[in-house]
């Protein structure tokens, strides 16, 4: 389609002609375009795939110039702009979403803060560290050319929650969570064995609170996307390097997770870690909306156990007992980076699938 790649002679009809034959050279196989590395040399092998990945001369000016405005502890709302603009475009070369949430402070300085200070412990300063542990770990992203025969995972998650009454007798110093009650639900089909998984379980109210406001009337979007998070930790050698078609029901927890970031501070730290475990996992995830009624995690996320063996009758693995969702702990939920971008060892041996 671009033409031979070699000089024509004259008067010689091409389907695509040279502009400038005596300037035709070959094509390189890798080009760094504004801090991303296209690469192309497994173009032409028998499982066709491209490589991009971020430049490490770019991502250090990059880091040089946020960790500079840190050390004149001042950072102007068009620096902000101008880092964030940079850092997405490197980010363009992530696989997945991975550090678009963490951004959030960029966007803060860039359009509401009136304290231009750039201090240790802030937030922007947890955003430069997030930076600077996270650009030198990404793997290159691949993208393959051909699609692949292996089918995706199918996916659902779902949550409850609500309140109970308080009692008349109840004491107003107890727990802040005594009246919470909710409960997270996953069921997992694997169509290369045709078997399927549930499982369910009821959050930590008190790891779940410890990074979350504490007044809130309802926290079912945060619990919807606590599921989706937790159902990976769950089956890590299930999701080791496989492709994910994931529903969710909920389209506020959706929306974050698909754009890859939230204006909530809640929220944006747990799409944070769900794309951080895409990375370890090397799992490629397609996320969309399923309506409620149709949501077959709906039936463990209330415990509705009996009706979910009936629904899922025939299926291997339906009789079996529901499995123990895993959430995050309060010690993963503090944890370096380095302790989420490390290769999980079940996709240790895995390239990333396109």
């Amino acid at each position: 389609m671009l033409g031979p790649g070699e000089p024509r002679r004259l008067r010689e009809v091409v389907r695509s002609p040279e502009i400038n034959p005596g300037k035709t050279q070959p094509a390189a196989a890798s080009n760094v375009v504004l801090g991303v590395v296209a690469d192309l040399a497994l173009a032409a092998d028998p499982l066709p795939r491209t490589r991009f990945w971020v430049d490490p001369d770019r991502a250090r000016l990059v880091l040089d110039e946020f960790r500079a405005a840190f050390e004149r502890r001042v950072m102007l709302p068009h620096e902000a702009s101008r880092l964030r603009g940079k850092l997405f475009f490197l980010l363009s070369a992530a696989f997945a979403m991975i550090g678009r949430a963490a951004t959030l402070p960029l966007v803060q300085r860039q359009f509401r803060d009136t304290d231009y200070s750039f201090v240790a412990g802030s937030e922007l300063h947890e955003c430069l560290l997030f930076f600077e542990a996270l650009l030198p770990e990404l793997p290159p992203l691949v993208l393959h050319l051909l699609p692949e025969p292996d089918p995706p995972l199918l996916v659902y998650t779902d949550a409850s929650f609500w309140r109970t009454k308080r009692r008349a007798r109840e004491e107003r110093c107890s727990a802040a969570f005594s009246q919470l009650r909710g409960s997270l639900g996953a069921t997992v089909y694997d169509p290369r064995d045709g078997t399927v998984r549930s499982a369910s379980a009821e959050p930590d109210w008190a790891v779940f609170l410890s990074s979350r406001q504490e007044d809130r009337k309802t926290y079912i979007t945060e619990l919807e996307l606590l599921a989706a998070i937790a159902v990976y930790p769950t089956y890590p050698a299930l999701f080791a390097g496989r492709k994910v078609n994931h529903f969710i029901d909920n389209t506020v927890a959706l929306s974050a997770l698909v754009h890859g970031y939230s204006g909530k501070p809640d929220l944006a730290k747990g799409v944070n870690e769900f794309y951080l475990q895409m990375l370890s996992l090397r799992a490629s995830v397609y996320l969309d909306w399923v309506p409620s009624k149709v949501n077959i995690a709906d039936l463990p996320s209330r415990g509705e156990f009996r009706a979910l063996r009936a629904e899922l009758r025939g299926i291997a693995g339906a009789d079996a007992p529901p499995d123990h969702l895993i959430s995050p702990s309060l010690a993963s939920w503090r944890a370096p980076l380095r302790s989420w971008a490390a290769v999980r060892p079940e996709a240790a041996h895995l390239h990333m699938p396109g």
